[in-house]
């Protein structure tokens, strides 16, 4: 039998199964939020409250989410066995 302090120090655990997450909608709510974001930095950036580089920043969000889009678009889904395997946009067809 292992003892208290092996048991607190080293504990055994097994990992959750992975959620069926469907990337292309999460990506493009991370998108939707830095568009957002980026019409109220303009909007600021215009009255002199925000800076240039605030505005920047969230343009480089939405252009790395709208990327982010587009791959999850191209790579597909995960599998609906919940095994964390990703389908590709071909898979329906095999």
């Amino acid at each position: 039998m292992r003892s208290l302090l092996d048991v607190l120090l080293h504990p055994q655990r097994t990992p959750p199964p992975p959620l069926d997450v469907d990337l292309g909608r999460v990506m493009a709510a991370g998108t939707g939020a830095w568009v957002i974001a980026l019409l109220v930095t303009t909007g600021l950036w215009r009255v002199g409250v925000a800076t240039t580089d605030a505005v920047l920043v969230c343009a480089a969000g939405a252009l790395v989410g709208v990327a982010g889009v587009e791959w999850a678009r191209r790579h597909g889904r995960l599998a609906a066995d919940g095994s964390g395997a990703t389908l590709g946009p071909d898979a329906d067809r095999a």
